[in-house]
């Protein structure tokens, strides 16, 4: 779905029967007072940085739990989706934060490799970007339904034979 800014504050999609306004702002609470607040680097870019609220150290091949010191309202209709950075090399194992979630946001990094990570107090571990939520209800049908329309990558769909579903052969 795309959805196009048809006015200030206002986004409207092809394919939507009403306006959906989008966030002027975030709001943001510091729940112990180090917490650097989340920041934009550049006015264009598209996340918040958000940062290590202490220094941790990350032994290889393992993870830990990353506080930040803050909360955030992400109001109903969207969602904020945490990122890594594209400087950083380690992974972020967290990644949603849904609309009524009012905990601290903690999280999951990863260290892929071979050797010890570490990061300072104030670290930017990830961004976080705010979007909208297009989730409609699920509804189940047939495989038939699904695999029968016709596509021009192939019998595989363009990415490897499919396994078929309960008793298909």
């Amino acid at each position: 779905m795309y959805l196009g800014r048809t006015g200030i504050g206002v986004f409207r999609g092809p394919d939507l029967d009403r306006e959906e306004t989008f966030m002027k702002e975030i709001k943001v609470a510091r729940i112990n007072t180090e917490a650097k607040l989340p920041t934009r680097k550049h006015p264009n870019d598209a996340g918040i940085d958000v940062y290590s609220l202490e220094a941790i150290e990350i032994k290889a091949h393992t993870f830990a739990f990353v506080h930040t010191g803050i909360i955030v309202e992400i109001p109903e209709g969207f969602v904020g989706i945490i990122k890594p950075k594209g400087g950083n090399t380690h992974l972020l194992g967290s990644g949603v934060v849904d609309a009524g979630y009012t905990g601290e946001i903690i999280l999951r990094v990863v260290n892929p490799f071979d050797v010890d990570m570490a990061f300072e107090k104030g670290h930017p571990m990830g961004q976080m970007v705010i979007l909208p939520v297009v989730t409609p209800p699920v509804k189940e049908v047939f495989y038939e339904e699904i695999t029968d329309k016709k596509t021009d990558r192939g019998a595989t769909g363009g990415i490897h034979q499919q396994p078929l579903p309960f008793g298909k052969d």
